[in-house]
């Protein structure tokens, strides 16, 4: 018997029909899949050493039967003419045969003409609530080799409110030009909830405009900024736009070279205050210095919606942090009710 995509049962006791799309045989989703990757394979000149056809056709076999709705690629393969041709075949399958959602791509040679095709090809394709299919709600491009070129044609895309939800660049050297593409295209963008851009040589100007547009002007619920540069003058300017914004839960700030500038520490402790949607702040590897950590430290008892603080490095107590949250956030529990 040919094997079935795995599908939720429905009914009394597990019994019914259920969705069309959760019985559909895989060995007849695969026939197009095969037509559609050897199509684009040929087209673009795939060189057939590479054994791309085979890598496509098993991670989009895997899915189906797993169900997972994701592929995972890392190492040499697929390439940058890989990575186009399988977008190609996304866009011709999905969602009717194949309901892919998350794409991820690790250490691999995407480049920014990938970029551009995974956007044109996949991101732009929208959903489909016909076949109860979200669309790309999930890209990761960790280390793939995209410069600012590459967040140009992302930021087209989050211009047009796709339905991505999570996107990961970090670890590509995007600069405070990238980071300012994002920000130009995620103006009006309601969707995306989480950005991390760890990593990406973002300095201070990037700072700047990650706090005006993106802290300010978008419904990110999770910002993470690990590993730049942005210094105390991008401190400041994300500082200046925290008390305006409703959305923005967790904030990464860690090992950003922040060190002991009062007026900057004093814009963020202002910013604490005054924000009442932040949860989780991570501020670790920033030399701010005894007096810094001290404000802070009292500034973290006026902030009852924060719940997790993370410090540490050059004159830093982190256990000042640890005791401030526990205290402010104690309190005696109410009486149970008598049963």
């Amino acid at each position: 018997m040919p094997k079935k995509a795995a599908g939720k049962a429905s009914g009394k006791g597990g019994k019914g029909k259920g969705k069309d799309n959760d019985t559909q045989d895989v060995s007849f989703q695969m026939r197009k899949v095969r037509v559609e990757v050897a199509k684009f394979c040929t087209e673009l000149r795939i060189p057939p050493e590479l054994d791309l056809e085979k890598l496509f056709n098993t991670k989009i076999y895997d899915a189906l039967i797993e169900n997972s709705g994701k592929m995972i690629f890392q190492g040499d393969r697929p390439g940058k003419a890989g990575v186009q041709a399988l977008s190609c075949v996304l866009r011709e399958t999905c969602p009717v045969y194949v309901s892919i959602r998350s794409l991820f791509f690790w250490r691999t040679e995407v480049g920014d003409e990938g970029v551009a095709s995974i956007c044109e090809n996949c991101l732009e394709k929208g959903k489909n609530e016909s076949h109860s299919w979200p669309g790309f709600v999930h890209l990761e491009l960790l280390d793939v080799r995209m410069s600012a070129l590459g967040c140009q044609s992302l930021s087209r895309s989050l211009r047009e409110n796709i339905p991505l939800r999570n996107l990961v660049i970090d670890h590509n050297a995007i600069g405070d030009e990238g980071a300012t593409h994002l920000a130009e295209g995620l103006r009006g963008n309601s969707e995306l909830a989480f950005l991390s851009m760890a990593y990406c040589q973002i300095g201070p100007a990037g700072g700047v405009v990650v706090g005006e547009e993106i802290v300010r002007c978008t419904k990110i619920k999770q910002l993470k900024l690990r590993g730049n540069r942005i210094m105390a003058r991008g401190l400041t300017a994300i500082s200046l736009n925290l008390g305006k914004s409703e959305s923005l839960q967790q904030l990464d700030l860690s090992d950003n070279s922040i060190l002991s500038d009062l007026h900057a520490v004093n814009a963020f402790c202002e910013a604490l205050r005054t924000n009442v949607s932040l949860e989780s702040i991570d501020f670790e590897h920033n030399v701010v210095g005894p007096d810094a950590t001290s404000l802070i430290a009292e500034t973290l008892q006026m902030c009852p919606n924060i719940k997790s603080f993370k410090a540490c490095g050059q004159g830093v107590n982190s256990e000042l942090f640890k005791m401030t949250l526990k205290d402010s956030k104690g309190g005696k529990k109410g009486k149970k009710k008598k049963k």
